[in-house]
């Protein structure tokens, strides 16, 4: 079960985030979008960026074999945003995370790499469910979601800072099996 590792895409490559990756998570996570749709995770230099890739990512590769990774255009090796599995305290099963970077939005790398993602996961974990949380606001990521098989489960709200989120879940599909 070996989720954190390099894989690729038709268009794409997924792999771990690294320290050097910091200066794209920087301005991945200042796009107004993302501060929008997802959160402001108040990082604001690289320093903060490198600190988040060690405590966020690479903390959940160490202790789960789960965390966002970097997805990159395989034509020029060019950062494009992040996709993965997260493991909260708040949910019970994993959840799908993954945020592109606007200049990229539209161009169906989103459902690119989490299609891609969903099928390591029925291929490399014993996963037989994954939930999804999105500001409810968010129209393509639901949609997306929706693409994937996720249906609304309700509205929780985030322990963190309160803000409804809608929670969705899909079942893991194994050779025809649910």
């Amino acid at each position: 079960m070996k989720l954190i590792s390099t894989w690729q895409t038709e268009r794409l490559v997924i792999r771990p985030l690294k320290r050097t990756d910091a200066e794209f998570i920087l301005k991945l996570l200042n796009e107004p979008e993302f501060i929008k749709q997802i959160a402001d995770k108040q990082v604001r230099t690289i320093n903060n960026a490198v600190n988040y890739i060690e405590t966020g990512p690479q903390s959940q590769y160490r202790q789960h074999d789960l965390g966002l990774m970097l997805m990159e255009q395989k034509q020029g090796s060019r950062p494009i945003g992040l996709i993965g599995l997260l493991k909260r305290d708040f949910l019970g099963d994993p959840d799908i995370g993954y945020a592109l970077s606007n200049a990229f939005s539209g161009y169906g790398y989103a459902i690119e790499a989490a299609v891609s993602l969903m099928h390591r996961v029925a291929t490399h974990t014993e996963f037989s469910r994954i939930n999804a949380i999105c500001n409810p606001t968010n129209e393509a990521s639901l949609h997306l979601l929706d693409k994937l098989g996720f249906v609304k489960q309700g509205m929780i709200e985030l322990p963190d800072d309160g803000q409804p989120v809608v929670l969705l879940e899909t079942f893991v599909v194994r050779d025809g099996r649910g």
